[in-house]
């Protein structure tokens, strides 16, 4: 919970007190959102389409709300009381009665997302800031769309947010500075890192460096005939990755990567250069770990990790293909 100081706010003594916050899907990142703001202190709102979605991820925060509270990392009260703290909705007028930050989770559709700040500007409190979790779709083009782009932004949690501490912050052409501030001071609140993306570009940060590389590591091997395992050794063990590019796009999901760029491609041809396997692979619905195939393959009982070392790094650095990064 903080207070920030607003210009143009009718809240009291012109501040604004965030405590309510509704998250609009309740997905793998919604839920996990809704999570680390809720252990944060805020109340949460959970909204979908579905009581049967909402359900569900009740029942996964729930699981690891007391999985956290069996390793000790929190007690059984706190993991109760921070359970407490998210009401699931699926009326969208009352999901965000109270709300005063929203934070949108829905797929990477473009025309599903222009289709729920539509309704979302119509039933929302005039001073309630909007804030999307896109990985890749322009901010401002978003925002452009409703009522108050001033009080529209970019924040990009990854996954699991549960987990992940980096938070990405994107300020469309219109974004106040008083809305940048409040989200840096959410993403603080929460124990995240934020990094301020200062232009709505392709891809924003991560993306931009994370997705081109993908696709430049399938035309390293195309070129020289090097394996996977080489590759991602490399990556891990001589450029500090926590684990192997192709690794970690199974982890990302080929779906995400898929989606990523048409869009950073569609905005700029000159950021990313597709290497036709990723479509491939996702028309085959090879989507990696969560489908139990990628560029690896997972048994369904548990992940298993991919056998990288530094000898495979070795050979991979007198191979010189450490050069294309």
């Amino acid at each position: 919970m903080f207070k920030i100081h607003y210009k143009g706010y009718a809240s009291f003594e012109n501040m604004i007190n965030l405590k309510n916050i509704t998250v609009l899907g309740s997905g793998i990142m919604g839920h996990g959102i809704a999570q680390v703001s809720a252990t944060a202190g805020y109340n949460v709102i959970l909204r979908d389409i579905e009581q049967g979605f909402l359900d569900k991820a009740m029942e996964k925060i729930k699981w690891s709300l007391d999985k956290l509270a069996t390793k000790g990392k929190i007690s059984q009260q706190e993991a109760d009381s921070i359970y407490s703290r998210i009401t699931p909705i699926v009326n969208l007028a009352e999901a965000v009665k109270n709300a005063q930050l929203v934070i949108e989770v829905v797929p990477e559709i473009m025309e599903l997302k222009k289709k729920v700040y539509a309704e979302l500007d119509a039933v929302a409190g005039k001073d309630v800031i909007f804030a999307s979790n896109t990985s890749t779709l322009p901010i401002t083009e978003i925002a452009n769309t409703i009522s108050r782009p001033e009080k529209f932004i970019g924040i990009h949690f990854f996954n699991p947010p549960q987990l992940m501490k980096l938070v990405e912050v994107i300020p469309g052409e219109k974004t106040s500075q008083e809305v940048i501030d409040l989200t840096q001071e959410y993403v603080k609140s929460v124990k995240k890192e934020s990094v301020l993306c200062r232009r709505d570009v392709p891809g924003f940060i991560i993306n931009r460096l994370f997705i081109p590389m993908v696709h430049e590591a399938c035309y390293v091997m195309d070129r020289t005939g090097a394996t996977m395992t080489e590759i991602d050794s490399a990556v891990k063990f001589k450029l500090g990755f926590p684990m192997g590019i192709f690794e970690l796009a199974d982890f990302t999901g080929m779906d995400v990567i898929h989606k990523a760029t048409v869009e950073m491609h569609l905005r700029d041809k000159k950021v990313i250069l597709p290497h036709p396997t990723i479509e491939k692979m996702f028309d085959a619905k090879k989507l990696g770990q969560k489908s139990g195939e990628g560029f690896y393959k997972y048994s369904d009982e548990k992940y298993e990790r991919v056998p990288l070392s530094e000898e495979l790094a070795e050979s991979a650095i007198q191979s010189n293909l450490l050069q294309i990064f």
